[in-house]
């Protein structure tokens, strides 16, 4: 099986989801992509515990072994799910989220942290196409995971030179600590929507190794 997990704010209907979906689907190839902020408050009590949880559902729902595609958040959550479950053998992250945590408490000042506890952090949420406001417990939780999850199975990583969410160096730091995984830097954004022929290219000559 090959699971597909979203980024944040983000949704199965996401552009690279589809673009993935479509693609693999022509090899008879079947991703699963579930929604991991379902229901009409999901996304407002979502942490990335309950987020994880369905993913790793996922996968016991289905007979091992497993790939994990991941965007953004989804990066990072599908690098812990492998660091977890010995059914996981690969990965393809998309600019992860690595460190996510402590990138956003750097950049927030105080005051909007204290916003945000109290208020609940408003943001874009691209699935819905409105505004919708998360919940402080995403940080509190988030903070209980570890920033650079320890992965030993083929990761292939892609990072975007222009990217203002994700820096390049924080991928490539997580792959110069992991032997098993090699770094893929294109010329592109953060939503490396640009690139999904690259990416669905390199991702297909390994999860699909006989289908070139």
């Amino acid at each position: 099986m090959i699971l597909y997990l979203h980024g944040f704010a983000s949704g199965p209907g996401s552009t690279k989801a589809r673009a993935m979906e479509e693609r693999f689907g022509r090899l008879g190839v079947r991703l699963v992509v579930p929604d991991l902020t379902p229901g009409p408050d999901g996304f407002e009590r979502s942490t990335p515990s309950s987020m994880l949880a369905i993913a790793e559902a996922a996968l016991a729902a289905a007979p091992p072994p497993h790939a994990v595609i991941g965007s953004s958040l989804g990066g990072w959550l599908a690098a812990l799910a492998a660091s977890r479950s010995p059914g996981v053998e690969r990965l393809v992250l998309m600019a992860p989220a690595f460190r996510l945590a402590e990138r956003w408490l750097a950049r927030m000042p105080a005051a909007e942290l204290a916003r945000w506890k109290r208020e609940g952090l408003e943001v874009d949420h691209h699935a819905s196409g409105r505004r919708r406001r998360i919940g402080w417990g995403f940080m509190e939780d988030a903070l209980r995971w570890p920033a650079w999850p320890a992965v030993k199975v083929p990761a292939l990583c892609f990072a975007g030179t222009r990217d203002d969410v994700v820096p390049v160096s924080d991928v490539a730091r997580w792959v110069r600590q992991t032997p098993s995984a090699r770094l893929v830097v294109l010329d592109d954004g953060h939503e490396l929507v640009a690139s999904i022929d690259r990416i669905y290219s390199e991702a297909r000559a390994l999860l699909v190794p006989g289908n070139l």
